[in-house]
């Protein structure tokens, strides 16, 4: 299986194909601004085509800081103790199908927002096919790497290097900082002033972790009064990992949940909540793509890295959902219909 697997990562991982109308993406790397210091940032938009070439660098990596990057993902999954540290590596030359500084489209109309939350050991590059499928379908969005040492690794204001570090805050305080760096992130001064945002339909998603941050992040929203944030995009939302009765957030905020076949075995119900079919956690990010599929389900029987869907049947469907339900912000639910997705 390992030599089988060594070799099966050269030229991986493929290049997904683009589903939504928009058949460019461009990506920046920012930082978000707070009190406590700020965090990074990779933005996703429509882009054109025929960039100028004087103000893009071309393709952007998949890795923002290469091999420092794959090998704290490689450490979090598990890959490292396993001795398949090579599964990773590549990812840290690998491409990731969009413009670097690219020119944001020339759009009828502006786009909804969506400020999305990386899951415990997570950052804002394990998902990059994904939030650029999501951009590929008309949104904006900006995938956090937050700063209370939940990321794998990431990159502080002074450039440190800042590794996985889930003892930095205790409790409540890794929630509290990730909740000022998301509302933080829609502040239109925090983000590129050429992006056609809504202002108007401001979002935030999260997986796993991040789905308890969002909530958190709502709330505030509603106690501060500003009502900014127009709805949740949650994908297998851990709440256990937050406070009790944090779901309420959701009889104000509208909310939609898609959770894979472990987390709806496991009961877990967070707004108007859809389980996809044969989708595991690692779904949700792009693992199932880091490596053919016969290397990566296997590997499933320890970490639950893909399921036995079609994993970019799967992502072109969650960008299909998140952009159908950010249409409207006036909306509490979205139909969408399709055989992967059943409603709870």
């Amino acid at each position: 299986f390992r030599t089988g697997a060594a070799l099966s990562v050269i030229g991986q991982p493929r290049l997904p194909k683009l589903t939504g109308p928009y058949d460019t993406v461009g990506v920046r790397i920012v930082r978000i601004e707070t009190d406590s210091g700020g965090c990074r940032a990779k933005v996703f938009y429509p882009a054109r085509s025929s960039t100028n070439a004087d103000t893009a660098d071309g393709d952007g990596p998949y890795c923002t800081n290469g091999r420092e990057t794959s090998d704290g993902m490689a450490g979090l999954v598990g890959f490292r103790q396993l001795g398949l540290s090579f599964l990773l590596s590549h990812l840290a030359s690998a491409t990731s199908g969009t413009t670097l500084d690219a020119d944001p489209e020339n759009v009828p109309a502006k786009l909804p927002l969506l400020v999305y939350s990386h899951g415990y050991g997570g950052n804002m590059d394990m998902a990059t096919y994904l939030m650029r499928q999501i951009a590929s379908h008309g949104a904006i969005v900006v995938a956090l790497e937050h700063t209370d040492g939940t990321a794998s690794s990431t990159r502080l204001a002074d450039d440190t290097v800042l590794p996985f570090s889930p003892g930095l805050l205790r409790g409540s305080a890794q929630l509290e900082r990730r909740a000022e760096e998301l509302l933080a992130a829609t502040k239109p001064t925090n983000l590129p002033s050429d992006l056609p945002i809504d202002e108007t339909r401001v979002f935030l998603g999260g997986h796993s972790y991040g789905g308890p941050s969002c909530l958190v992040a709502a709330s505030k929203d509603i106690l501060s009064k500003k009502s900014s944030i127009r709805g949740l995009v949650l994908h297998d939302p851990a709440l256990g990992m937050g406070d009790r009765g944090l779901d309420r957030v959701t009889q104000l905020v509208p909310t939609v949940s898609i959770t894979s076949d472990e987390y709806d075995r496991g009961g877990v119900r967070c707004g108007q909540t859809l389980h996809a079919r044969g989708c595991y956690h690692g779904n949700f990010v792009d693992a199932p793509l880091w490596a053919p599929l016969w290397v990566m389900r296997p590997l499933s029987t320890v970490i639950p890295a893909a399921g036995p869907c079609d994993p970019n049947e799967l992502h072109s469907l969650l960008a299909a959902s998140a952009v159908s339900f950010m249409t409207d912000p006036s909306a509490r639910s979205f139909d969408i219909y399709d055989p992967l997705l059943e409603p709870r």
